[in-house]
């Protein structure tokens, strides 16, 4: 059922610099999953069922929501080569955080965009032992156990010193577990909600490259959409997925 990217799919991001954007446009969409949706499965719960089986765990891999939206899509510019730089700060002024939640013997979020050589923090709340397995064919990888006593382990940077689209993340210790890290050198990505929603903001004017990568439907990256951006205008670019074969 699950999607596993190749090394080749990897982008080349242009080198990027941070500028001034003034009237920036906004891109907006939604993305789809074409047809019938397969049921989601379940997933065995096999070990520490005292924190691990107080919920039923379901395989992730394709969320289909409210009209056919697919969660967990990320939406990116792939050729941009200038524009904003990364929010200091989140939504409620605290300065940003890229955290990914051991809870319930899950990863959560399923999906995280972090910048390049920005530092991820892992946060155990379970209190037992999970163990964090990044796979990555293009930065260090990484593989070290957490201690239910440890709450909070930030890793090294060395895990985001180049772009990836995407990086597996895993634990050993509970082999249902999964999710998804991409590293980004540009702020101009989305990753879609329940609805399969997206909106990519404060883009200089022009024409690009949008592609997206979904860990069930594959990716678009070699034949991308092409989208213009007025200043100060919104278009709209959406994306009907199917399982890749």
């Amino acid at each position: 059922c699950c999607y596993v990217a190749s090394a080749q799919e990897h982008p080349n991001f242009p080198a990027y610099k941070v500028v001034n954007v003034t009237n920036g446009g906004t891109i907006t969409g939604i993305v789809k999953y074409e047809g019938d949706a397969p049921k989601m499965k379940k997933l065995e719960v096999t070990k520490d069922q005292n924190v691990c089986g107080k919920t039923e765990k379901y395989d992730e891999s394709l969320v289909v929501g409210p009209g056919n939206g697919l969660k967990n899509a990320i939406v990116y510019l792939l050729d941009i080569s200038s524009g904003a730089d990364f929010p200091k700060t989140d939504a409620k002024g605290k300065p940003m955080a890229y955290e990914i939640n051991q809870e319930g013997c899950q990863f959560k979020p399923h999906v995280l965009v972090i910048p390049v050589g920005e530092r991820l923090t892992m946060l155990n709340s379970d209190g037992i032992m999970h163990n964090i397995h990044l796979f990555s064919t293009v930065n260090q990888p990484f593989n070290q156990a957490q201690q239910g006593i440890r709450k909070r382990m930030p890793l090294p940077t060395s895990i985001a010193q180049k772009p990836e689209v995407p990086l597996k993340v895993g634990c050993d210790v509970h082999g249902w577990m999964g999710g998804w890290i991409a590293v980004f050198p540009h702020p101009y990505y989305a990753v879609t909600n329940e609805k399969g929603e997206y909106k990519i903001a404060n883009v200089p004017p022009g024409t690009y490259k949008v592609a997206y990568w979904q860990e069930a439907c594959g990716t678009n990256m070699k034949t991308p959409a092409s989208v213009t951006v007025a200043a100060g205008g919104t278009v709209k670019q959406d994306f009907t997925l199917k399982l890749k074969k």
